[in-house]
């Protein structure tokens, strides 16, 4: 395993338009549970025992659900139109729960997001912008992809004058590569708009976002 988590070149942009690897055929359950029952017969480990008997559906309703449930709903559909409202403070929303699934060797990652926005004549609910950030996470694709698709949604879809986002998250690829210590973190950010043009917005957003606790 010396190549975990190794993505020297292959990280062309997604498709246009799109966020994370697209999915190019509907998610198939019985050819799924079918796999997963072909993966533990091709470890020596019989499908049908009392420890296994069931395997293959929970798995599947694991990555269907879950997973790669964010195929199931655009990031537009899940932030929704917001509402109308004239002001321009920067709102934050800082350690939103994200995981997503490496393509190279089909384990999770998981970690937070921190996400601020500056509205360019709408607002929109937090937990709506939660939903946004699944819809793009639970996917097939890189961490740093996800990074610049949420940042890129608000103010695409959001209508944001500007949107920032970090991720801090471990990468189970990564963690379980020979001679790891167990505890690496990767952090990637992005910036669109008003944050990458602004030093003052984008350094306001990593003082925010630095607190370890709201006084």
């Amino acid at each position: 395993m010396a190549d975990a988590c190794d993505h020297d070149g292959c990280h062309a942009p997604a498709g246009e338009g799109g966020v994370g690897i697209p999915q190019t055929a509907p998610f198939d359950p019985v050819a799924f549970e079918r796999a997963v029952n072909d993966m533990l017969a091709a470890c020596g480990v019989a499908a049908d025992s009392v420890h296994t008997g069931r395997t293959a559906q929970r798995v599947r309703e694991l990555w269907q659900k879950r997973l790669l449930g964010g195929y199931a709903v655009t990031p537009a559909d899940a932030l929704g139109e917001g509402f109308a409202d004239d002001r321009d403070d920067m709102v934050v929303v800082r350690g939103i729960a994200v995981h997503g699934v490496c393509p190279h060797h089909l384990v999770p990652f998981r970690g937070v997001a921190h996400v601020a926005y500056v509205p360019g004549g709408r607002l929109h609910g937090f937990g709506r912008i939660a939903r946004m950030v699944d819809a793009i996470g639970h996917r097939f694709t890189y961490q740093e992809w996800m990074t610049r698709d949420i940042a890129e949604a608000l103010t695409t879809h959001g209508r944001a004058r500007g949107a920032a986002c970090i991720i801090e998250a471990e990468q189970l690829c990564l963690l379980l590569g020979e001679d790891r210590r167990g505890d690496e973190r990767v952090v990637t950010q992005a910036f669109t708009g008003c944050f990458r043009d602004s030093d003052q917005l984008r350094n306001e957003f990593l003082r925010a976002t630095s607190r370890r606790e709201v006084r």
